[in-house]
């Protein structure tokens, strides 16, 4: 794989990353606000949520990171 492709990679994962937060995101307000779950079922499962918004949020900073890497290398194949 070439640089380029693999910049192109990153970046796309990025952006599955990015788009991820915003799913949960808008899933936690429908549980919390429009489910009809008990308290309890719909706490854990925004807890769960929100576990997911954090480690997403994590991969894409590593993701982040893994592209200065690699645009700061002058190597070509990966």
């Amino acid at each position: 794989m070439t640089r380029e492709e693999l910049i192109a990679h990153i970046r796309e994962a990025m952006k599955t990353e990015e788009s991820a937060v915003a799913i949960y995101a808008r899933h936690i307000a429908a549980i919390v606000t429009k489910s009809g779950l008990p308290e309890a079922k719909a706490g854990r499962i925004e807890k769960a949520l929100n576990t997911l918004i954090d480690e997403n949020k994590k991969h894409k900073k590593f993701l982040e990171s893994l592209m200065k890497r690699v645009q700061g290398e002058s190597i070509d194949v990966y």
